[in-house]
């Protein structure tokens, strides 16, 4: 059996590969999904059933004309009924002595009465559907027979009955209209009078019709009638086949009622019943009415069985994979996180045993044509394909537990754990809860579905414990266990100020253009996509194209100096640390040979300060800390280190010609220290910063960006409570504690109201400094 698994899923996965090379997979058209229709004709027969289909074609075409058959075609739901009934009606019709037939589907008449008035109908309709007098003769038989058996004509007859009544109501009130009008309007009481007398008439008429019609046949002689029908019947040159579907989607009375029908017509002549029905469901329908033995009543009621012949789930799976392969062939490539060996652990465990019968078949395919499209941008898949497959299943099999998930993403992808803080018992109690959603019959396979989609929550199930270094490969292979494309799955859409795949393969591609990079980043920067663009970058390392560094090493300088500032309340993820990361890492893929050129080459032509910035202290062995606790690797060599410096004070020289460019950086006071750091002194900076702050405005304005904003929190409080602050080394380098007095002095804060707070903050904390001045250089 293994074997057959393995080569099953191996033959799967040369399909997949095979239908990849392909290009754009079969689409398939909307009318087609959701549909279970069975099979129409041998040419769409996958399970090689036209001679099974033949041989019963046969023997229905040859039965003896004395008396009717009642056979059966058994199998449970799923499994082809209705298809093999297909097939044999299209034999009957090539046979040239083939019997008539009949599809009779007893679900679509509604309560038991109508059943069968709509059976007796629709076989009268179809014997006399020739017109001619033989034809016409046996219809009227048959109806009259099944007017007998079912009284249908008891509501014509009670019609009948009701109109002497009618008549009598008319006349009364006719004559009262005409006395009542006595000495007012005659002729129009006349007229209505007359109108009424009329109706009275035609109502009694109208009343002796329908009591014709609908006299009461059940006193005829039924023996009589069922005799002078059989006569009938037997001047047939062909029996008629009348196939009954869908039995066992009735109501329990309604299959009682229409089985009694078929048992009391078993022996007419010429007429053979064929039932399709899951015999377990009949069974359990017929119990109450044979002492608990519903199988027995059915033996008496079917002559013959024909059960569908058996079909390997092989073929189911092989059926299933031919589709598969054709719908999503495409997207099954490394890039989307395809493999073999990850394929075929995914399939054997956890969508093979769901997949039992061809309709379950057709319901996962039309799932799966359903969603595919939503992931699908040009030749982009948003996702991972074997996460995606594997969900769908589960979508399809067990609905509870995939609407479930997305409600507990925090419990899969064990998101805020950490080691030792207790909560391993109470997240392994839930991990367990999550199988209690799941059919008893389903729970191990849910467990290898869970185990397989999420490795983070292996450990509750008695697996392995992941390392943080795995979460990377996820990210890379678009996991559903990775935070970033977890709601991707469920949402079925890219979530607001996420970039999508495609954009990011997209802006992959523009790297290999300067014009087609900036037309790029300017898309993605107008959409406000910017910091999506940073996160991507730093979790896609291995995706960067370094043959591309001259251009896109440029181009994430520019992405991380615009991300300056953003996200400071996170210092270790926000979409600035992200981007001077990424810019790093990228950095040290670079052959060490150009890395020099193209390092300095992108800081002139971007004037990127703060990226510049941080890339000279990771390498710079000056910066380094003796306690690091790790060997000190750079990717930047002394030289060109060094030569980063003096461009970085080129250029902030140049940006300090204009004041206002260099004053309305959001991290200024870091450029400043960075300034003192290179030049080797305060006085370049600080004589910077003085000839600055002369105007009033541009003080005010200085001061803002010399705040520092934060949060405070309380013991109790659930939201925090801003706090500005002002270091007193920052305002005693570059503009004096004493300047600072003056200036706050002689300013009303009030005059410049964007920059009020920061006004009345910085002249609170100098008064302060001022007033504890002989304490020591503290820092506030």
């Amino acid at each position: 059996m293994t074997k057959l698994l393995a080569s099953l899923w191996a033959w799967l996965a040369r399909q997949f590969k095979k239908s990849a090379s392909k290009g754009a997979g079969v689409e398939r058209t909307n009318d087609e999904i959701g549909t279970e229709v069975p099979i129409r004709n041998a040419s769409q027969d996958r399970l090689r059933r036209v001679g099974f289909a033949d041989r019963i074609a046969c023997i229905l075409s040859e039965l003896s004309p004395r008396e009717g058959r009642v056979f059966a075609i058994r199998g449970g739901w799923g499994f082809g009924k209705s298809s093999l009934k297909n097939l044999i009606i299209e034999r009957l019709g090539a046979r040239n002595d083939g019997a008539k037939w009949l599809d009779f589907n007893p679900w679509q008449w509604g309560d038991s009465d109508a059943i069968a008035r709509a059976l007796f109908g629709q076989i009268a309709d179809r014997l006399g559907s020739e017109y001619s007098g033989a034809s016409l003769a046996r219809a009227e038989a048959l109806r009259r027979y099944g007017a007998i058996l079912n009284g249908s004509s008891a509501p014509l007859k009670k019609a009948g009955d009701y109109s002497s009544f009618i008549s009598a109501t008319l006349t009364n009130v006719s004559v009262i209209a005409i006395a009542s009008t006595i000495g007012f309007d005659l002729p129009t009481a006349a007229m209505v009078a007359t109108c009424l007398a009329l109706l009275s008439v035609g109502a009694s008429l109208l009343g002796r019709v329908l009591s014709y019609f609908g006299r009461d046949r059940s006193g005829d002689a039924l023996d009589k009638v069922r005799e002078a029908l059989e006569i009938r019947l037997r001047e047939l040159d062909r029996p008629l086949v009348v196939f009954v579907d869908d039995i066992d989607r009735l109501e329990p009375e309604q299959i009682r009622m229409l089985l009694r029908q078929v048992k009391v017509n078993a022996n007419l002549p010429n007429i053979a019943f064929v039932l399709l029905f899951q015999p377990s469901i009949v069974e359990q329908a017929l119990a109450p009415v044979a002492d608990g033995d519903g199988r027995a009543f059915l033996e008496k009621v079917v002559q013959a069985c024909f059960d569908l012949p058996a079909v390997p789930v092989s073929t189911v799976h092989r059926i299933f994979g031919e589709e598969l392969s054709e719908l999503a062939g495409p997207y099954a490539t490394e890039a989307n996180g395809f493999s073999h060996t990850r394929w075929g652990n995914a399939f054997v465990g956890c969508i093979q045993p769901l997949v039992r019968n061809l309709r379950d078949v057709r319901r996962l395919i039309s799932s799966i044509a359903m969603h595919i499209p939503l992931h699908v941008a040009g030749n982009v898949f948003e996702v991972n394909i074997v996460d995606f497959l594997v969900l769908e299943a589960l979508r399809v099999f067990e609905p509870d537990l995939h609407e479930t998930m997305f409600r507990e993403r925090e419990l899969l992808l064990q998101e805020s754990r950490f080691k030792g803080d207790g909560r391993r018992e109470v997240d392994k109690v839930a991990a367990e809860r999550l199988l209690e959603t799941v059919s008893e019959r389903h729970r191990s396979i849910a467990q290898d579905v869970l185990k397989e989609l999420f490795p983070p929550l292996e450990w509750a199930y008695g697996g392995m414990n992941y390392g943080d270094g795995f979460h990377v490969r996820w990210l890379a292979e678009k996991r559903v266990c990775s935070s970033r494309y977890f709601p991707r799955y469920f949402e079925l859409q890219t979530a607001i100020g996420e970039i999508s795949e495609r954009r990011f393969v997209e802006f992959l591609d523009a790297t290999a253009s300067e014009n087609r990079l900036a037309e790029s980043l300017e898309a993605i920067e107008a959409d406000f996509l910017l910091p999506s663009l940073a996160a991507r970058l730093d979790e896609s390392i291995d995706r960067l194209p370094v043959e591309n560094a001259a251009v896109l090493l440029p181009g994430m300088f520019r992405v991380a100096q615009k991300l300056v500032g953003q996200g400071e309340a996170d210092p270790f993820s926000s979409p600035w640390v992200s981007a001077w990361r990424a810019t790093s890492w990228f950095l040290s893929r670079i052959p060490q040979d150009q890395r020099g050129e193209l390092v300095l080459r992108a800081l002139c032509h971007t004037k990127a300060l703060s990226v510049a910035a941080i890339l000279i202290h990771l390498n710079d062995p000056t910066d380094q800390k003796e306690d690091r606790g790790e060997a000190f690797d750079p990717s930047l060599d002394l030289d060109t280190v060094e030569s980063m410096k003096a461009e970085w004070l080129r250029l902030i020289k140049s940006l300090a010609v204009d004041g206002d460019v260099l004053r309305n950086q959001p991290d200024l006071v870091s450029l400043l220290y960075h300034w003192k750091q290179y030049s080797g002194s305060l006085q370049e900076p600080r004589e910077w910063v003085s000839q600055e702050i002369q105007s009033d405005q541009a003080f005010a304005s200085l001061t803002t960006r010399m705040m520092s904003r934060g949060m405070s929190h309380s013991s109790g409080d659930r939201v925090g409570t801003p706090r500005n602050t002002f270091s007193r080394e920052v305002v005693d380098n570059f503009i004096g504690i004493d300047v600072a007095k003056t200036r706050c002095d002689m300013i009303d804060p009030s005059d410049y109201p964007e920059h009020e707070e920061a006004l009345r903050t910085l002249h609170r904390y100098v008064e302060l400094w001022l007033g504890l001045r002989e304490s020591g250089p503290l820092d506030y």
